[in-house]
């Protein structure tokens, strides 16, 4: 077994899947819409303690450990999607890119999300717009939290390994067969 997850980094996750759910869930009611800001801005906090750590400390969930690879990403989503991914302990290529994507969508979403509640003004846009722009933000936010979902439920079944139990415990196997080669163990 290889620890793989810190417990940091599984917290953070967790409680990033409720805030963003209970924000989510609670947007379109005037009766909730205390409990969609207080969700909104824990889930801001969450997102930049997750990029700080990501930033400051080594192992896996260091950010150098899964470059923003735009071209092996895809690569990698077509290798996925035609049954012959490389198995990675960390991330893989398409799961960095979605993990990149769901940071900056995400704190776009809690930026615009604190100037439509603070009734910001903006020479280039309307309360109306900028509300228009929280909207889309989240979600495409929903879209890549899907993608992420559907990711890990796609490489659980072709490398045969429970990825959401490893965010619960933080470790995964070293090895598992031959047919799926992993990535090299480079520290951390």
């Amino acid at each position: 077994m290889l620890y793989v997850w810190s417990w940091f980094v599984r917290v953070v996750h967790w409680m990033l899947v409720v805030a963003f759910t209970v924000a989510f869930l609670n947007s379109r009611s005037a009766w909730t819409l205390d409990t969609h800001i207080l969700a909104g801005y824990s889930a801001g906090i969450l997102m930049v303690a997750r990029i700080i750590w990501g930033l400051t400390m080594k192992g896996y969930c260091n950010f150098s450990r899964f470059p923003f690879q735009p071209k092996e990403g895809l690569i990698y989503a077509w290798k996925t999607l035609t049954g012959q991914p490389k198995r990675y302990i960390g991330h893989n290529p398409a799961g960095s890119l979605v993990i990149y994507g769901m940071l900056t969508v995400g704190l776009l979403t809690v930026a615009t999300g604190v100037l439509v509640n603070n009734d910001a003004y903006l020479p280039w846009a309307s309360s109306y717009t900028l509300h228009d722009i929280h909207r889309f933000c989240s979600w495409s936010w929903l879209a890549l939290v899907i993608t992420h979902i559907s990711g890990v439920v796609m490489e659980s079944v072709l490398h045969k390994e429970n990825l959401i139990a490893t965010m619960f415990t933080g470790v995964k196997q070293r090895h598992l067969d031959r047919k799926h080669k992993a990535e090299p163990v480079k520290g951390g």
